[in-house]
C-alpha cells in the first residue's frame, strides 16, 4: 500500500514537468499514446452530449472503471482465498517454520523448507498474486496524468467552449467539488478496511489521512473537472468494492472449506458445524 502511493506521488512530480501549452510541443510517446487519444475522447463524447463535457468526464469514468474491474475483482478474489487458506493451514505453517528455525543442521532445514514450499503449493498459495494489487494503479496512472494533461492544455474549442456544469466552471479550480472528492477517498479506503482483521488495517488507516490530503492538494491546482473526475471514479469504486468483498468473501469462505476436507486440514470445530 504504501508502494502504491510513493509510486503516484512520484509519478506525479515527474508529469508536472510535461508543458503542452504550445501546439509544437504537443508531441512525444506519453503525448501520442494517451494525451491525444483522450484528448479526441473527451471531444467526441462532449459532441455527443451536446456540448455537456461533466457527462463526458463521468463517462470517461466510467469507460476507466470498466476497464479496471477484471483487476480489482481478481485482486479481492485472490485476497480472499489466500486468506482463508492461509487460516486452514496456519498450525502446519507454523509447525514447519519452527522446525526450520530450531534445525540442528542444513539438511533438516532444507528438507523442512521444501516442506512449507510444497504445502504453499498444495494450497495454491503465492506471494505473487498480492502483486496484481499494483496493475490497476498502475494502469490508472497514465489515464490519470493525460486527463490533467487534457484539461490544463485543451485544445481549440471542446471544454473551453462549454465549461459549465452544474454549479461550476470545469476549466477552473472549484472548492467544493474538491471537498466532496475529499470526502468520498476518506469514506473509500473504509470499504475495503472492514473487510480485514484488525491487525491488518494499518495501511487503510493511512489512506484515509493520505488520500483527502493528495486529493485536495491536485484538485485546488487544477481544473475542477479533475475533482469531478475523482467524485465519481470514487463513488464506482466504492460500489465495486463492497460488493466483490461481500460475493468473494462467502464463495472463498465456501471454496476453502471444501478444500481443508479433501486435504484433511478441517479442525475440529469446523468439523462439527
Amino acid at each position: 500500500m504504501h508502494k502504491k502511493w510513493l509510486l503516484l506521488i512520484t509519478t506525479l512530480i515527474l508529469l508536472t514537468g510535461c508543458n503542452y501549452q504550445n501546439p509544437e510541443d504537443r508531441t512525444g510517446f506519453f503525448y501520442n499514446t494517451f494525451v491525444s487519444p483522450l484528448d479526441h475522447l473527451l471531444h467526441s463524447l462532449g459532441h455527443l452530449y451536446n456540448g455537456n463535457y461533466g457527462f463526458a468526464i463521468i463517462t470517461i469514468v466510467l469507460i476507466v472503471r470498466i476497464i479496471l474491474l477484471p483487476f480489482m475483482v481478481m485482486q479481492t478474489k485472490n485476497l480472499h482465498m489466500m486468506r482463508e487458506k492461509t487460516n486452514i493451514i496456519k498450525p502446519k505453517i507454523d509447525n514447519i517454520k519452527s522446525r526450520i528455525k530450531n534445525a540442528e543442521d542444513q539438511e533438516e532445514k532444507n528438507n523442512a523448507h521444501q516442506e512449507l514450499v510444497t504445502t504453499y503449493k498444495q494450497f495454491g498459495i503465492s506471494p505473487w498474486k498480492g502483486m496484481l494489487g499494483c496493475l490497476p494503479i498502475l494502469i490508472q496512472i497514465p489515464l490519470l496524468f493525460a486527463l490533467i494533461a487534457v484539461l490544463k492544455y485543451p485544445t481549440a474549442g471542446g471544454i473551453n467552449a462549454h465549461p459549465h456544469f452544474l454549479w461550476f466552471n470545469l476549466t477552473e479550480p472549484e472548492i467544493f467539488i474538491t471537498i466532496i472528492a475529499a470526502v468520498i477517498y476518506f469514506i473509500q479506503p473504509i470499504a475495503n478496511l472492514i473487510h480485514y482483521p484488525k491487525g491488518q488495517r494499518t495501511p487503510y488507516y493511512i489512506m484515509m489521512i493520505a488520500s483527502p490530503i493528495f486529493i485536495s492538494f491536485v484538485a485546488l491546482h487544477s481544473a475542477s473537472a479533475l475533482g469531478l473526475y475523482w467524485t465519481f471514479s470514487g463513488l464506482f469504486l466504492i460500489i465495486q468494492v463492497h460488493f466483490a468483498h461481500q460475493y468473494y468473501g462467502k464463495k472463498a469462505r465456501r471454496e476453502a472449506r471444501e478444500l481443508a476436507q479433501r486435504t484433511g486440514h478441517l479442525n475440529e470445530e469446523e468439523q462439527h458445524e
